[in-house]
């Protein structure tokens, strides 16, 4: 898919079903505990959770239709475009052709620990091939022009950026966006790209003129679009989220216990952004993550949108 939604893919979906405790759980540590019979038992619930998690294209699509189709939802003009780029989004997605991260409907901010703010683009696996790792994001094909990602470039800097990059590819000026925080929303401007690399991750990752923000701001995800938010928590809708997790079916942590609403799309209800960070630094939370979630036909989990980093090191598993 062309736009972030990792929850399709195995890594999500299994880093989904974790809990942030202190000394998180591991599966191997559950099997041990377990009979034959009751192994069995929970392997078939697990297959049956991941499916559950999986959700074709098609399905946010009919989510979207009918959303969109509701004459009685009062839908600002903004979201109502902002939800036709969405749906159109994925009745295009291309998953050997992905977009730039940003020029997608949404795209998170993160603060990688030790690095500057900034917006986080993932690597796309070609699922055609899960046996070789190969990365087709479209940030991989810009930056192959200048530097070969493949060799390791990055052991002592972690982060290089290339300004030549986007100049070339926006002579115009380079793109505007808003942005949104946990209280407002503010205005900026890309700057460069650059990829980040440690042991167990690598990053795309976008600067932009951080002069819009305000000293303490908490700054979540950013679109093209603007959005009519209702700032709001829904604790009702936090605990429904939190109800669908299985940390026994899980082969990481992560902290998506932690993930809490903070606003929903004015004019719909059972559609809210949620977040899990630890702000300023988010070093105490194993997936600080970013998702826009709503709450579907007999209360089914429906992922619109969702990024998280891997402060844990799964990948390393």
């Amino acid at each position: 898919m062309a736009l972030l939604l990792l929850a399709c893919s195995e890594k999500r979906v299994q880093e989904l079903t974790a809990t942030s405790t202190a000394e998180p759980v591991k599966p191997t540590e559950v099997a041990g505990a377990l009979t034959e019979e009751e192994m069995e038992d929970l392997r078939q619930k697990c297959e049956e959770y991941y499916a559950s998690l999986t959700v074709h294209d098609s399905v946010r699509i009919a989510y979207l239709d009918r959303l969109l189709a509701d004459k009685g939802r009062k839908l600002t003009a903004n979201n109502r475009q902002f939800l036709m780029q969405l749906r159109q989004q994925f009745a295009n997605s291309d998953p050997k052709q992905p977009r730039l991260t940003i020029e997608q409907a949404l795209f998170p901010i993160f603060r990688i620990p030790d690095q500057r703010l900034g917006i986080i683009g993932q690597p796309v696996p070609d699922m055609g091939w899960p046996m070789e790792y190969t990365d087709l994001s479209a940030e991989k094909a810009l930056l192959s022009k200048w530097v070969d990602l493949e060799k390791g470039y990055l052991d002592s800097t972690r982060m290089l950026h290339f300004p030549e990059a986007l100049n070339l590819l926006y002579p115009a000026g380079k793109p505007r966006f808003y942005l949104y925080t946990t209280k407002t929303t503010g205005q900026s401007r890309v700057q460069d790209l650059g990829h980040y690399q440690n042991e167990c991750a690598d990053y795309y990752h976008y600067t932009f003129d951080e002069q819009a923000l305000q000293t303490g701001d908490e700054v979540l995800f950013a679109s093209r679009l603007p959005l009519d938010l209702t700032y709001e928590n829904n604790p009702a809708f936090d605990s429904w989220y939190r109800s669908k997790l299985m940390p026994d079916c899980a082969d990481c942590p992560s902290s998506h216990d932690k993930a809490i609403s903070f606003a929903k799309l004015t004019g719909t209800e059972n559609l809210y952004f949620m977040y899990a960070d630890a702000f300023p630094s988010n070093r105490e939370l194993y997936t600080p993550l970013r998702a826009l979630v709503a709450k579907g036909e007999n209360g089914k989990w429906i992922e619109l949108w969702y990024s998280d980093i891997d402060n844990f090191g799964c990948s390393c598993l």
